[in-house]
């Protein structure tokens, strides 16, 4: 009788445990702002926050990927830090308990790799394009920083960065659930090293920080905007049907290209404008941008555009 109540003990409490790590995945992935919506076959998306980073998001507010294979999940992007990784990994894991084994970077910015100590810590492959790297290897230690004010906590979580053990420069091809995934760094765009990643037996494409749905995209200190427009029209030749921006709801191609390839066009056109009147770096903001003003966050970071592209532009 002892040895029955005993063993019962036992199985509630596994239960317990296994309903507890259950709950605390859950935690972790709603905590992180996360909607993971099924695009086709083993492909799924992870629909982050639109707004800034916060404690709340985990500074994952951005877009990933995921694809089930057999035996193992190759995950698009790895979240900002350690814990943004954890609820990346928790939110893959209401959909299969299989491990993630690869893990793809699509760009440099710190929500694209800065979870990759902790895959790299569970034996996951990770691959980028070399220009990422590099930009990774630069700016390491400013996005650290800044993901700590905006958070409120160390996002490596005493975990060192770690960089793709797998690099290449411009196409990178590799099987994964019985599908060929093609990697492409056509050129600079919002970073460095921005790569798409395109299914073409499916026709998704995951566009990384190279489009951007819903929101004003950020040109920042590392962007190159007149490549970003060449990119783009590279990679809108795609015959994708389903396509993942890097921000912002599952979208198409010409609705990506309103969003973000005509705010580039448009931008770039009205600094030149500016800079052929001689307009003076105080007066940037009157140059107009009003044409996308629907975009979330327009207030915010369309006078920084604007100045960053008048800084390129001057050199150019």
């Amino acid at each position: 009788m002892v040895n029955l109540l005993r063993n019962g003990s036992l199985v509630i409490l596994l239960g317990l445990g296994i309903s507890l790590v259950c709950m605390s995945q859950m935690v972790l992935a709603n905590n992180a702002k996360f909607t993971t919506q099924h695009i086709s076959g083993p492909v799924y998306a992870i629909i982050g926050e639109t707004g800034n980073r916060s404690a709340e998001n985990l500074g994952n507010n951005a877009n990933f990927g995921f694809i089930v294979g057999n035996t193992g999940v190759l995950l698009i992007d790895s979240g900002a830090g350690t814990q943004a990784a954890k609820a990346i990994e928790a939110e893959v894991g209401q959909t299969t308990s299989l491990p993630i084994t690869t893990v793809i970077n699509t760009g440099g910015q710190d929500h694209r790799w800065l979870g990759n100590a902790y895959f790299a810590q569970q034996g996951a492959r990770i691959i980028a394009s070399s220009a990422a790297v590099n930009d990774q290897d630069e700016r390491a230690g400013d996005q650290i920083q800044g993901l700590t004010g905006a958070t409120g906590q160390n996002p490596m979580q005493n975990l060192e960065p770690v960089t793709a053990d797998i690099t290449f420069d411009q196409t990178y091809t590799l099987n994964h659930a019985g599908l060929e995934i093609h990697i492409k760094h056509q050129g600079a765009a919002h970073t460095p090293g921005d790569s798409w990643v395109y299914i073409p037996t499916l026709k998704i494409l995951f566009t990384g920080d190279i489009a951007y749905g819903d929101r004003m995209l950020g040109v920042i200190e590392v962007s190159d905007s007149q490549s970003w427009v060449e990119v783009f029209e590279v990679m809108a030749q795609l015959p994708a049907q389903q396509v993942i921006p890097g921000h912002g709801a599952v979208s198409t191609l010409p609705k990506l290209s309103e969003q973000t390839y005509n705010y580039l066009v448009h931008l770039r056109q009205g600094v030149r404008e500016f800079l052929d009147n001689d307009g003076d770096l105080v007066d940037i903001r009157t140059v107009d941008q009003s044409a996308f003003s629907h975009l979330l966050n327009y207030e915010g970071i369309a006078p920084g555009n604007a100045l960053r592209v008048f800084q390129q532009m001057e050199w150019e």
